[in-house]
């Protein structure tokens, strides 16, 4: 269940805390997204050229499909239908890329997702604190 979440939050570069912010940021496009991430990958991973480019085909076709599903039920009422295929959809993408990493980028993909699942829990309980206290 961690590594599910980790893996949301690393790959989605979505989150709650996202949600929370109070100034709207505008609306990336997949293709903006799957560059962004991609690039951060490159970096934070050490890639090689035919890894980056394997690994932003994978994050664009993610963002596309969350695209889709956001959009189509952009009223509401299928949210949680939403979750889950978001859900899925990033599974899938975290498969994806775990098999274009070698076992040193793999280990260090592990330890950034862990790391922002962190990141993400410290800021929720913070901001819950905020509301109760």
């Amino acid at each position: 269940m961690k590594k599910l979440m980790l893996m949301i939050a690393f790959v989605a570069g979505i989150g709650l805390a996202a949600n929370a912010q109070t100034e709207v940021k505008p609306h990336k496009t997949p293709q903006q997204k799957a560059e962004m991430l991609s690039k951060k990958m490159q970096t934070e991973l050490s890639l090689t050229q035919e890894q980056s480019t394997r690994i932003h085909a994978i994050l664009l076709t993610q963002a596309t499909r969350v695209d889709s599903i956001k959009a189509a039920n952009a009223d509401g009422d299928k949210k949680r239908h939403d979750r889950k295929a978001v859900k899925q959809i990033m599974q899938n993408t975290d498969k994806q890329i775990t098999g274009v990493l070698n076992a040193d980028q793999l280990k260090k993909y592990n330890q950034l997702k862990a790391d922002k699942v962190y990141k993400m829990q410290k800021k929720r309980a913070e901001q819950a604190g905020k509301v109760q206290g």
